[in-house]
């Protein structure tokens, strides 16, 4: 029973910190202006150009503010996307019907009549898919990223003091080459599918627990590694360090799988649900001190679980079918 507390309090520590760091987004702003202050005094006898220009850097971090970027990617994603859907599936298309019913009248044939009805909602459904929902959500899906890119930056930039420039070099010197975002990319949709997979095999109860567990750690990963690449770990860096500390991950992951995945069985409602939390995952896994709040907290060993070793080695095949393709491709050229 002893051995199994370090699991069960990192899982702990990992849903209170999930939770708890989400709530600092009432206040990390107002964090943010305090520091300014300290920060940037213009004493009395300061040139009028050089306290304009304080006032227009002021003037900017308010327009970039954490609570702005929440409340746009909020209004996009369960305004327009969200609200949109829901508007046409339990407004729109039951007056349409309503109204086909009552110009239609009434047949002797009740079966012919529920097949019409059918057909037309099925039109309208794929009608609106096709030409409305699915082009936003393919847009709103780049919108999101520049979305959760800019609060990432911003939330770092609070909590660590860096200079944009500084952390900028930091992370094109290390993480950002390409071929690093390249592997990660392709690591985590062939993890996906693997979490997928997982899903699918035939042990009941297991599967679901193994499955929901894959998801909680790919939604921490997608969470830890904006900062992560900030200070410059490669991106198997950033993998052991899941693997190692697994029960915390899972911890914090859970609350944002289990609402983004059970509160509908729409797949681009649950997708419009995560791009609302998931900005709020960012700002709580930025305000995690990894060498405090993780590693300093474990007081035994854990044993390391090598979830990401299958998708890290098919990346790893893909990338180096890649690099020999090139040069072929090069020499035919």
């Amino acid at each position: 029973m002893t051995s199994f507390l370090p699991y069960a309090d990192l899982f702990r520590y990992g849903l209170y910190d999930s939770v708890v760091n989400c709530l600092q987004v009432a206040v990390i702003d107002d964090r943010s202006q305090k520091l300014s202050t300290k920060k940037v005094s213009v004493p009395q006898h300061q040139p009028i150009s050089k306290a304009s220009s304080i006032n227009n850097n002021s003037a900017n971090n308010n327009s970039r503010n954490v609570r702005n970027r929440l409340t746009s990617l909020i209004l996009f994603n369960g305004g327009i996307l969200l609200c949109g859907m829901l508007c046409f599936n339990y407004l729109i298309v039951p007056i349409i019907l309503k109204l086909f019913h009552l110009l239609a009248g009434t047949t002797n044939n009740k079966n012919e009549q529920y097949q019409s009805l059918l057909f037309i909602q099925y039109l309208l459904s794929y009608t609106f898919n096709l030409f409305w929902l699915i082009p936003a959500f393919l847009i709103s899906k780049i919108i999101n990223s520049f979305y959760f890119r800019e609060i990432a930056d911003r939330v770092f930039e609070i909590t660590t003091g860096l200079p944009s420039s500084n952390r900028r070099q930091v992370s094109k010197t290390y993480a950002h080459s390409f071929t690093d975002l390249l592997f990660s990319l392709i690591m985590q949709i062939i993890f996906l599918f693997q979490s997928s997979f997982i899903f699918l095999l035939p042990i009941p109860y297991l599967n679901t627990i193994f499955g929901y567990g894959s998801l909680c750690l790919l939604y921490s990963f997608y969470a830890f590694e904006y900062s992560w690449i900030y200070k410059g770990y490669p991106i198997r860096d950033r993998v052991k360090r899941i693997e190692q500390y697994w029960p915390y991950f899972i911890g914090f992951g859970l609350p944002l799988t289990l609402l983004s995945t059970q509160l509908s069985k729409s797949l681009i409602i649950n997708e419009c649900i995560f791009s609302i939390l998931f900005p709020f995952a960012i700002v709580a896994a930025t305000l995690v001190s990894y060498t405090k709040q993780i590693k300093g907290r474990t007081t035994k060993k854990i044993i390391e679980l090598n979830i990401f070793y299958l998708s890290i080695k098919i990346t790893d095949k893909l990338l180096q079918l890649l690099n020999r393709f090139q040069p072929n491709v090069r020499q035919n050229q």
